[in-house]
């Protein structure tokens, strides 16, 4: 009996928890920014349990989308289920219902695909989509996620946070290069943060894809902390290097009305002051 009481104590049986449950939500624990794709051999080395167990254990949850199974034989990465419900969990209450109505007139305007997103540790989580009218555009979904330091809307929303938090942040990470124009250097990271803080807006040229464009813009709490953020996406053909400033002023226009909705009343200290009045005309193309 003192082997059996001891098991349950292992697994939490004996507190009225399931232990196989348990042992299912420690391999998602396992995942981090580091380590994206786990094999079966790593899992079952991690929680000290036999392969064939964590075999069972990825299989389960692959089959309800929380793991999804890679090329490589036995290896697991997260799956899109997962995505879903962390949005539906870190989505800060009314975030969406207060910006979405702004980022769909942005939307209106410009034609190109529209996303709200916050920042979760280095990535960024897209947590609403508004679908631009060209027949060429860029498709998204919720629950996508990037490398914060290669989006627009990630470098927005790195930009508004103190400079201990962003060294501890990207301390222990690579900043793998997607495209030749990829940020490769904390220090490149850092000026371009700078640059974004003076004008506003953030861009993303071709950084986390070839032939694809983003323009963001913050969005401040009333606190001035920026919990979120706004972007429109497109093809360079459209959205050319001349038309950035253009397009720039308009998302940010956009993102600080989302702003005042908000309850926000001035740009933190380190931002350029906010807009007082709407950009020139923009004419979609």
């Amino acid at each position: 009996m003192a082997g059996r009481g001891s098991r349950e104590s292992q697994s939490g049986e004996g507190r009225g928890l399931i232990g196989s449950l348990t042992k299912g939500l420690q391999v998602l624990d396992l995942f981090s920014a580091e380590h994206r794709e786990l094999s079966i051999g790593h899992m079952a080395e991690q929680l000290g349990i036999h392969r064939s167990s964590a075999s069972r254990i990825a299989a389960t949850l692959a089959m309800s989308g929380y793991l999804q199974q890679v090329n490589a034989p036995g290896t697991y990465r997260l799956g899109q289920r997962l995505a879903a419900l962390g949005e539906l969990a870190g989505r800060p209450a009314g975030l969406t219902d207060i910006i979405v109505p702004h980022l769909e007139r942005l939307v209106e305007i410009t034609g190109e695909t529209g996303h709200l997103a916050v920042l979760r540790g280095p990535d960024t989580s897209t947590i609403a989509v508004v679908d631009g009218w060209h027949t060429v555009r860029m498709h998204s979904y919720v629950g996508k996620q990037a490398p914060a330091y290669v989006s627009s809307m990630g470098k927005a929303l790195l930009a508004g946070l103190p400079e201990s938090t962003l060294q501890d942040l990207f301390s222990a990470v690579d900043l793998l290069p997607r495209t030749e124009r990829t940020i490769r250097t904390f220090d490149e990271l850092e000026a371009d943060l700078r640059r974004l803080r003076e004008r506003g807006y953030g861009v993303d040229d071709e950084e986390l894809e070839q032939g694809l464009r983003c323009v963001s813009a913050p969005v401040f709490s009333p606190s001035g902390a920026v919990d979120a953020s706004i972007s429109i996406s497109g093809p360079t053909q459209r959205i050319t290097p001349e038309r950035i400033p253009l397009i720039g002023e308009r998302v940010r226009w956009h993102a600080w009305q989302a702003s005042l909705a908000r309850g926000a009343t001035r740009t933190p200290e380190g931002w350029t002051e906010a807009p007082t009045a709407q950009p020139e005309e923009y004419v979609a193309r």
